[in-house]
């Protein structure tokens, strides 16, 4: 069995659905369905149409097909069609698959290994790239994640364990939770924790880390200082009177979470708070 089938083999076993690592959003391209019909030979697929369905786009591997038929070098075809299929949100998968299409309506046979290397390589580099060109914060309230936060407090614990010091008697987390009325939509709830981000960057403008717990909570991690009552009891009532355009006071529950002995036992209490 050569390199590819066995490749192909392994793949067979992936759930119905395949993932999308890419993770970027794919193009539209709507093809037609007499179009497909009408052909019996069987075409590579290059992208992912809207709601999970598998598209055909004959120009992703136009490339390819161009080096097979001049009998060319693949290799390079390859390597720029991995990248452009990785940027447009096809998993490898997919990739493979429309490759495999295109050698045998083509060459009559399987992908050389050259090939496939490079259009893995290239689709692998491409998806790395888009990875960490990801934020660490939410786009919309520009809270930190929830990741990031988790990072920030096991830095704090790797800290004070070197330093003999101790993470509950030096930080906490200022936790805020908008109350919302009954019938309030997910986009008010959105808007409500955005005008919450506003009022805590207002208080806690220095190093402290303002990120989101959930889908229903803020939580600043600041230091335990003497004038923090005073600071969250400016926190509330910012938010309280945050919007001028209505008489309503904009309720919160507003608390100081003190944080326990370990890392560990911190990355669960950061879990109870994402719960509703």
């Amino acid at each position: 069995m050569s390199l590819f089938a066995d490749i192909r083999r392994r793949f067979d076993l992936r759930p119905a659905k395949s993932l999308n690592l890419a993770g970027s959003p794919a193009r539209i391209r709507p093809e037609a369905s007499s179009e497909s019909a009408q052909d019996p030979i069987e075409q590579p697929r290059g992208r992912r149409e809207p709601h999970g369905t598998a598209g055909t786009d004959h120009s992703a591997y136009l490339a390819i097909a161009e080096a097979l038929r001049d009998g060319a070098d693949v290799v390079p075809a390859s390597d720029e069609v991995g990248r452009r299929l990785a940027t447009d949100g096809v998993s490898l998968v997919e990739a493979l698959d429309g490759l495999s299409a295109l050698y045998r309506s083509i060459a009559g046979g399987e992908p050389a290994f050259d090939a496939v290397r490079a259009l893995s390589s290239s689709w692998a580099e491409a998806s790395l790239v888009y990875l960490h060109s990801l934020s660490c914060e939410d786009p919309l309230t520009g809270l930190s994640s929830l990741a990031h936060l988790r990072s920030r407090l096991g830095e704090l614990y790797r800290e004070a364990e070197f330093r003999g010091t101790s993470v509950p008697q030096t930080h906490a987390l200022v936790v805020v939770e908008p109350l919302n009325p009954a019938g309030t939509s997910p986009f008010e709830r959105e808007l409500r924790l955005v005008d919450v981000a506003e009022c805590l960057r207002i208080v806690f403008c220095g190093g402290d880390v303002l990120g989101r717990v959930g889908s229903h909570r803020a939580a600043a991690l600041v230091g335990r200082e003497p004038n923090l009552p005073e600071q969250v009891a400016t926190v509330r009532a910012l938010i309280t009177q945050w919007r001028l355009d209505t008489d309503v006071p904009q309720l919160a529950r507003i608390w100081i979470e003190g944080l326990p002995g370990s890392d560990a036992m911190a990355g669960r209490l950061l879990d109870e708070l994402t719960r509703p």
